[in-house]
């Protein structure tokens, strides 16, 4: 349950629509509260040697460049978010095929993991939604070290979506699996 109060600074909080959601949300400084745990997520897509990439419209890091991504809603799975996550930003459909890597982060008003998976480009050509992303477009890794402003943790990721099949991948053994429950393991 959100407090009544911004965590961050103190001002009484508000609610508004937020990611397609009613959310509590500060009208001093803008936090919007996800949960006391947030899961976020991250794709990569590649098309030949240049991966997606969104410039993001809203803050933290308004104007720098970074794979789609946001947050994976209490009642989805994962891979279903990235996907969202992913058209939402930039107009392009993928299908979730790995999980490239985990990033942990603590010391906010929530805990978050952040899963980096890479998708398998569907259709779709980039474009950005006008709100979270700004821009969005086609990149190779030699064009991403001549431009401003691009996360490096997006680059980390390009990187190891090129370099190969590793990384987790769905398992789908019937005696793994059930509604709801989805798992990601090392490929036999």
């Amino acid at each position: 349950m959100a407090s009544k109060f911004c965590p961050r600074c103190g001002t009484a909080m508000g609610s508004r629509q937020e990611g397609g959601r009613e959310r509590p949300v500060c009208p001093g400084c803008g936090y919007v509260h996800f949960g006391e745990f947030s899961i976020g997520v991250g794709g990569v897509v590649l098309r030949e040697d240049k991966a997606l990439l969104i410039r993001r419209g809203q803050e933290p890091y308004k104007g720098w460049w970074q794979i789609p991504g946001g947050y994976a809603e209490r009642d989805e799975l994962i891979e279903q978010a990235v996907e969202r996550e992913v058209w939402e930003e930039s107009g392009v459909r993928a299908k979730a095929r790995r999980v490239l890597g985990l990033r942990n982060m603590v010391g906010d008003s929530s805990t978050n993991v952040y899963v980096i998976f890479a998708l398998e480009l569907l259709e779709g050509e980039a474009h950005q939604d006008s709100v979270e992303s700004v821009e969005a477009g086609f990149f190779s890794l030699a064009e991403l070290e001549t431009m401003e402003q691009v996360q490096n943790l997006s680059k980390w990721a390009i990187r190891a979506a090129q370099h190969g099949d590793g990384g987790f991948v769905r398992v789908s053994e019937m005696n793994l699996t059930r509604p709801g429950y989805l798992l990601y393991g090392v490929d036999k």
